[in-house]
């Protein structure tokens, strides 16, 4: 879809929208839980957020994003041609279909009762109402699928970047504190309007009930328009049951081939969902996004009769580098048969817990090597001897600052620091482990340079950034393991410190992160091919201050 001359996606207009419903809400709650301090307060910032919301330009936001996230959301189900699904698309869903009751609910009882019967939107009026007819549980009840709802979907859609790692628990508390201290104040409100009612002259003046007849009005609108989102709900998915029926009774079966077995789905089908309906196996980290490029298939016969590329997916395929024939199994949806051969082999077995996950963290890379000290001849088992002395000096350092060793050879170590409590934490971590490794390796030089006739090198890489952590195996057996440009750019560093007869070599994001001070001098920097900004290669890093 193209919009003032930009084109933007379906999932770029579900975000746009969803973020517009989202800070309608929040702003609502936010505004709610003024309350607690001031009811006047409340009231009066209550009064400048009706004035935005009932604006043109505020209304045609507003409802123009709720029907373009409803309709994209409808649109998605029925687009669906099986109902599995990971767990947490399913709680998303059902979620998402809770939306519009707390929508339909407040937009009658606000604004069509201000624009029809000239009643203020004003918590006096609207809270003492819902108290005094003791309808203040679903009000409250009704805010819990929105809010999780945009909860959610913030959170898939920002996890990535590295400020949401980093303010993880701050958003943590956000979501939790919000709704909670707007649910207080409603009902800190409604017990201090119930006590001020006792005076009929406050409730003439504040809170004087609508007529009967106008009282009937909104309730009837709004149990109407309920009803009808009731029925446009159950209305898609009784399409979607009759549509698959009509597709078998007419034989429109589209036949996909998979390498060792052939199986009919109604067209319309993506090939992800034809392998989730009959039961195959089939990597798809992303939950069928068109993010991860994890469900890929190579369509070996049969493109020709293939839809090209939808935006999404054409996104992500560019981004991987991947031939006219590849395809995203969640995006491809055969008109034909096709026979295709998925790409990235699924987990081994069912129940292994971690399949793959996208997190941020630090990365240490030790390149391990040794040379014959003072021209002595080093025996093959002095060697092996040596470089094992040297790798289990640098894996004590990773534990000590709780690092994980991802990879363990004769010919280096990788370890990872997770982002848990930041980024921040991680890199000061990953340059912890860079400061033991040095102390430990002068100690061990001068002991294996006397025993062995060998001098230990260690060149070291310390970088921070995306990565993607999970299992590989074969035949029962599994490691963990890491991968993605971060990876990569990693073991460059290491490659370049050694190239540089320095020690360490740390990364723009690392030094960034904090670390900058701790690199000792003389330093130098360096550009390295492929990795953002100045490289800085020290051959040594300070000890971090806990002061």
């Amino acid at each position: 879809m193209r919009i003032a001359g930009r084109s933007y996606t379906r999932r770029d207009l579900r975000l746009g929208s969803g973020l517009v419903l989202y800070t309608y809400i929040a702003v609502h709650l936010g505004v709610h839980a003024l309350a607690l301090w001031s009811i006047d307060l409340a009231e009066a910032a209550l009064a400048a957020l009706v004035a935005w919301w009932h604006s043109t330009p505020g209304s045609a936001l507003f409802y123009g994003a709720g029907a373009t996230h409803v309709s994209l959301a409808l649109a998605s189900v029925w687009q669906r041609r099986t109902l599995r699904m990971p767990p947490s698309d399913f709680v998303r869903i059902l979620l998402g279909v809770g939306i519009p009751l707390l929508l339909i609910g407040h937009a009658i009882g606000t604004r069509y009762a201000y624009e029809a019967h000239g009643l203020a939107p004003v918590y006096t009026r609207i809270v003492h109402a819902l108290w005094a007819s003791d309808s203040e549980g679903r009000q409250l009840a009704l805010l819990v699928p929105g809010w999780l709802h945009g909860c959610l979907g913030v959170w898939y859609a920002f996890r990535h970047h590295a400020w949401a790692e980093r303010a993880k628990l701050a958003l943590f508390a956000f979501a939790l504190l919000v709704p909670l201290l707007a649910g207080l104040a409603f009902v800190d409100m409604g017990r201090e309007f119930t006590r001020l009612a006792q005076d009929p002259a406050w409730v003439a003046a504040h809170a004087a009930s609508a007529p009967a007849a106008v009282r009937q009005d909104i309730v009837r609108l709004r149990d109407g328009l309920v009803l009808v989102w009731v029925g446009v709900v159950a209305a898609v998915f009784a399409g979607r049951a009759l549509r698959d029926a009509v597709d078998r009774r007419t034989g429109r079966a589209i036949a996909i081939d998979y390498p060792d077995r052939r199986v009919h789905v109604p067209r319309g089908w993506s090939v992800l969902e034809a392998s989730r309906g009959h039961g195959i196996a089939h990597a798809s980290v992303c939950g069928g996004r068109a993010r991860c490029s994890t469900c890929r298939v190579r369509v070996v016969a049969g493109l020709d009769g293939c839809a090209p590329p939808d935006e999404d997916e054409a996104r992500t395929l560019a981004r991987i580098g991947a031939s006219a024939d590849v395809r995203l199994a969640c995006r491809l949806r055969p008109a034909g048969p096709v026979h295709v051969v998925p790409l990235v082999a699924p987990p081994a077995t069912a129940d292994v817990a971690e399949r793959a996950i996208e997190r941020r963290a630090a990365i240490l890379v030790a390149s391990m090597s040794g040379r014959p000290a003072g021209g002595r001849h080093a025996l093959a088992h002095d060697t092996l001897y040596a470089m094992n002395e040297t790798a289990e000096a640098i894996g004590e350092a990773v534990l000590e600052s709780a690092g994980e060793i991802v990879e363990f050879t004769g010919e280096g170590v990788l370890a990872v620091f997770g982002a848990e409590r930041g980024i921040d934490d991680a890199a000061a971590r990953a340059c912890d482990t860079a400061t033991r490794i040095s102390l430990r390796l002068d100690e061990l030089a001068v002991r294996l340079s006397d025993t062995c006739g060998i001098e230990p090198s260690v060149a070291i890489g310390v970088h921070a950034g995306p990565i993607v952590q999970g299992e590989i195996g074969f035949h029962g057996a599994r490691s963990r393991a890491v991968v993605g440009r971060t990876v990569g750019e990693a073991r460059r560093l290491a490659d370049a410190a050694r190239s540089a007869a320095r020690r360490f070599a740390v990364s723009a994001a690392v030094a960034d992160a904090g670390c900058g001070a701790r690199l000792v001098e003389p330093r130098s920097t360096a550009v390295v091919a492929g990795v953002d900004g100045p490289v800085h290669l020290v051959d040594a890093i300070a000890a971090h201050s806990r002061a």
